[in-house]
């Protein structure tokens, strides 16, 4: 859900949409019974999203990616989708 701040962009309202993926990373530990018959291995989990993590921050930082990292990113999400079915 998001809604129009001020006249400017709009923002998202739910709380949710301000998760990083560390902190995703976290809710899905602490809630492993919900995610464990989807996703299976946790360590498969937390690999994933460290490294887009790594990403995310260099980006949010004004940082640019190198091609390698842009294409692993890529393949982080291909397989990401693969494993979920999505």
């Amino acid at each position: 859900m998001y809604r129009v701040q001020d006249n400017h962009e709009l923002r998202a309202v739910l709380a949710m949409s301000f998760t990083d993926f560390n902190e995703l990373n976290g809710i899905m530990v602490a809630n492993w019974k919900l995610f464990e018959s989807l996703l299976r291995r946790q360590t498969w989990v937390q690999s994933i999203l460290q490294t887009m993590e790594r990403s995310r921050n260099g980006i949010m930082h004004s940082g640019e990616l190198p091609a390698e990292d842009i294409e692993r990113i890529g393949a982080n999400i291909r397989h990401w989708m693969k494993q979920t079915g999505g």
